[in-house]
């Protein structure tokens, strides 16, 4: 070791080279690594996570399944498979009282969830049964983070009472740090407060009100696939029973649900992603040891006659290849230190980004573990690249020696021969990971093309919800943001200004089952539309193109004729042929329930998902809602369309709630346009690391190609002095060196394309719009490469005809 320290340092530009280029290489596999290791291969914070399953749909998983109160009780009761079933769902929290109001995102769950996950609190005690039943209690836990941010981490307030949406509840517990409910792995803003879910059994609800998150744990013995069938012939004994209805064609439909396992849940839109970034940085610590072992192989001609006058003093061949490979070694753990200071601000850099749906991004960092499998990429690494040119130099022999000094040595020729393989298989792998990232740049591009159905420029978003307790009539609802929309209004720079129940792209909404006037019900069939309620400047503000009839105004308030608007989609799809405006339907199945007429058709927003079918929307005025269907909704996103920087209006949009309840808190103040390019957070986190690598590999890959053009030149150079005082041209020459070189090139871009047609396909779930084999991809691409492979191999080239014939043969040559 100590003759391989001063060995690189006697040969440092080599040692600084090789130490830059494995550094690279080792440090995007260890931020990757990183990355992978905390979203997909650290347990879940729960008990035995592998026997925690979500009951989700069975059809398309990327589709949310919720339950009824009602299903969530019977599955519980009639399961031979599941040891329990709890259900919860998110609810938004005003926190009041001491300092300034907060506004928390929330859950009521069922009691029993703590003991179906099998965490416990850091402090205090969870809810017990008895807490679930109707008015029993005003318990609710809190989060590790509220504690510490609202609370200063004072462990006194377990049994105080606090203020939530205008009600006293008693703290009885705080949760651990690493606390998650499952769906809280896929959102920006996890829930900070629990509270319980109140059941009656004697009267669970409706069937239909689905709108809760079921999740299960396994009995010993059972498996996920069990699950599922069992869930089949629960459903069908519903359906027999008549509870619930089958779909026309007998199938279950939204009934027919999975038991998914909680880790595939939270990780499975993103694994494929990652494992993708993951081989991609393989490939590049692949090229960079390529790149060394070239290098390695290039001062193997300076090092042939030192290995030649070991082994006539008596070494032996594995006492050559140890210390060859010690120097190797030594070379990729410099690179690795490098690495991981590489790997550090790139992980902080891809933290800093917070895809909006990658989970657990904030656990990412380099651990122990980490630690050694950076230790094992340096040795791995090092024997890779230190292998090759440690068995051709461990059997050196005088006369081969001799012979290799010439112009035609055959230990020349072999070793000429593996350094072009090696800058063979590096184009092909720089081939495949910019053919995969230009699939995914050209799938950015379709997904900006996507017609959101609304224009998110100048718009200002902000959440307000109003307390029960001081909004306790719809009227007063109805009134606070009417006045708050006139005040906002007033304000410098706002061009419009109105109010939603759920804003796209920000939440998924939910439908409701309607009834057409004129058509029996067939519950089979089940017409619905997802519910929206909108006050009036809505649609004006974010730019809804009107179909046909007229927005939602002033006029349709409480003591007005019910209106509705609905979107094309919902339409076409109900009343196809036909003019929708003036017909008629019921939210709900029950004849007693009021007929909403529709009043205006109005284009389809893309609002689960940018990528999503689309689906059927109605927009109920806010001050229309009726009665019968919950009234005016109390919690509602304002969206301000500006003249200028929405962000500037964020101050006094604050200053104009406080005027009219400073108990109010205003949250989630955003940009529209964020929320947007937010929904495409994911896939354009995706391009720009592959991206980035592809590019580090074609730089890497045209560096090894410029190598070996060089050193097959320079190899030549007596030769070229020869040609040339013999009459050649240089511009022969030029083409002679240049045909050498992109002969590789040649062959590298044939081996590439066609390792590309088969790998490319494993991007099909994440590429949108464009093929696995887009035609215009894979021309744009390969000519890309073509041209700075070309520049790479014409720099040496022109150095080699540029050669002067009196300075190579003068004296030094023959």
């Amino acid at each position: 070791m100590r003759h391989a320290i001063t060995r690189l340092f006697r040969d440092r530009a080599f040692a600084l080279i090789a130490i830059l280029t494995l550094g690279l290489g080792i440090g995007a596999n260890t931020a990757i690594f990183s990355l992978v290791q905390a979203v997909i291969l650290r347990p879940l914070p729960y008990g035995n996570p592998d026997r925690v399953v979500m009951i989700w749909n069975a059809v398309d998983r990327s589709e949310a399944t919720w339950l009824s109160r009602q299903e969530g009780f019977n599955y519980r009761a009639e399961s031979k498979l599941l040891a329990d079933v709890a259900t919860y769902t998110t609810l938004d929290a005003n926190l009041t009282g001491g300092q300034e109001p907060e506004r928390v995102r929330g859950a009521a769950v069922t009691p029993n969830l703590f003991s179906v996950l099998r965490v416990s609190p850091m402090a205090g005690r969870v809810f017990t049964d008895d807490e679930g039943r109707p008015g029993a209690s005003g318990a609710i836990l809190l989060s590790d983070g509220l504690w510490r941010r609202r609370f200063g981490a004072d462990p006194g307030v377990v049994g105080q009472e606090i203020q939530v949406n205008g009600r006293p509840r008693t703290v009885v517990g705080i949760m651990p740090p690493a606390f998650r409910l499952p769906g809280d792995f896929l959102v920006e803003r996890p829930t900070e407060a629990w509270v319980p879910l109140e059941i009656d059994p004697a009267s669970l609800g409706q069937w239909g009100d689905r709108s809760y998150t079921g999740v299960a744990r396994l009995r010993e013995g059972a498996d996920a696939a069990a699950a599922a069938s069992e869930f089949s012939v629960i459903a069908q004994r519903w359906v027999d029973a008549g509870f619930v209805s089958a779909k026309p064609d007998g199938s279950l439909g939204s009934l027919a649900r999975a038991a998914l396992p909680v880790q595939d849940f939270v990780t499975g839109n993103v694994r494929r992603a990652l494992l993708i970034l993951l081989g991609a940085v393989g490939l590049v610590l692949l090229i960079a040891c390529g790149n060394v072992a070239n290098l390695q192989l290039a001062r193997a001609d300076v090092r042939r006659r030192e290995v030649a006058v070991r082994a006539a003093l008596g070494a032996g061949r594995g006492h050559i290849i140890r210390q060859l490979l010690a120097e190797s070694v030594l070379l990729s753990s410099l690179g690795a230190l490098f690495g991981l200071a590489v790997a550090w601000p790139g992980l902080r850099l891809v933290i800093a980004m917070r895809p909006a749906n990658l989970p657990r991004i904030d656990e990412v960092t380099i651990d122990g573990p980490m630690l050694g499998v950076t230790v094992g990429l340096a040795v791995v690494t090092g024997l890779a690249f230190g292998l090759v040119p440690a068995l051709q130099l461990s059997r050196p022999d005088v006369a081969g020696v001799l012979k290799d000094g010439g112009r035609s040595g055959t230990a020349g020729r072999s070793r000429q021969r593996v350094r072009q393989g090696l800058v063979v298989l590096q184009l092909a792998s720089s081939v495949v990971l910019a053919l995969a990232a230009g699939l995914l740049i050209r799938s950015l591009i379709e997904l900006n093309r996507i017609d959101l159905g609304f224009n998110p420029k100048n718009i200002l978003t902000a959440q307000v919800q109003l307390s029960p307790t001081g909004y306790a009539d719809p009227a007063s609802v109805v009134r606070f943001y009417r006045e708050l929309s006139d005040r906002i209004r007033e304000l410098p720079g706002v061009r419009a200004v109105g109010a939603v129940r759920v804003l796209p792209l920000a939440r998924a909404i939910g439908d409701w089952s309607i009834k057409i006037e004129g058509r029996p019900y067939v519950r089979a069939e089940n017409p619905n539309g997802d519910f929206q309620s909108v006050t009036p400047g809505y649609f004006e503000a974010m730019e809804i193109p009107l179909v046909r009839g007229r927005y939602v105004t002033a006029a349709d308030h409480e003591d007005a004729p019910l209106a509705v608007v609905i979107n094309d989609t919902m339409a076409k799809r109900y009343w196809p042929g036909e003019d929708a405006i003036g017909k008629r339907f019921i939210m709900g199945t029950d004849d007693s329930k009021p007929w909403l007429t529709i009043v205006g058709v109005v284009a389809t927003v893309r609002h689960n998902a940018v990528v999503e079918a689309p689906r059927a929307e109605m927009y109920v005025p806010h001050a229309d809602l009726p009665r019968e269907i919950g009234g005016a909704t109390r919690a509602m996103t304002l969206v301000i369309k500006t003249e200028g920087d929405p962000m500037a209006l964020a101050e006094p949009l604050r200053e104009a709630v406080r005027a009219m309840d400073r108990n109010l808190p205003v949250s989630d103040i955003r940009p529209m346009d964020r929320v947007a390019m937010e929904a495409l957070a994911q896939p354009r986190f995706t391009t720009f690391l592959l991206g980035l690598f592809a590019a580090l590999a074609l730089a890497l890959a045209a560096i090894g190609i410029y190598g070996t053009v060089s050193l097959l030149a320079a190899e030549r150079t007596q030769e070229m002095g020869i040609r040339l005082a013999l009459g050649a041209e240089k511009g022969a020459i030029l083409r002679m060196i240049l045909l050498q070189g992109m002969s590789l090139v040649a062959m590298g871009l044939a081996l590439g394309l066609g390792g590309a047609v088969f790998i490319t396909r494993l991007l099909a779930s994440i590429v949108y719009g464009v093929g696995t084999l887009d035609p215009l991809t894979f021309a744009m691409v390969p000519t890309l490469l073509t041209l700075v492979a070309l520049l790479a191999c014409f720099l040496p080239a022109r150095r080699a005809a540029s050669v002067d014939p009196v300075s190579v043969l003068g004296g030094r040559g023959l």
